[in-house]
């Protein structure tokens, strides 16, 4: 196998990881601010705000385990 190959290849097989600390970092980022948002609405602070952190946490985790645990292409 040539450079060039081993190089796309090595590409072909990191892609579906490559995305994945962003993806984790916006569930938390994006379950923070909805969880921000209902307090401020509701007047719950901080009760929302951390059960929003929680939440993206877990969805976070378990995208990354969906992903991880997927068969790598051949």
């Amino acid at each position: 196998m040539d450079d060039k190959n081993s190089r796309s290849e090595i590409l072909r097989r990191a892609g579906p990881y490559m995305g994945l600390g962003t993806m984790f970092a916006a569930a938390i980022g994006l379950g923070i601010w909805a969880g921000y948002w209902a307090d401020g609405k509701l007047g719950t602070k901080p009760w929302l705000t951390l059960a929003g952190a929680l939440a993206g946490l877990g969805i976070g985790f378990y995208n990354f385990v969906a992903v991880v645990a997927r068969r790598p292409p051949e």
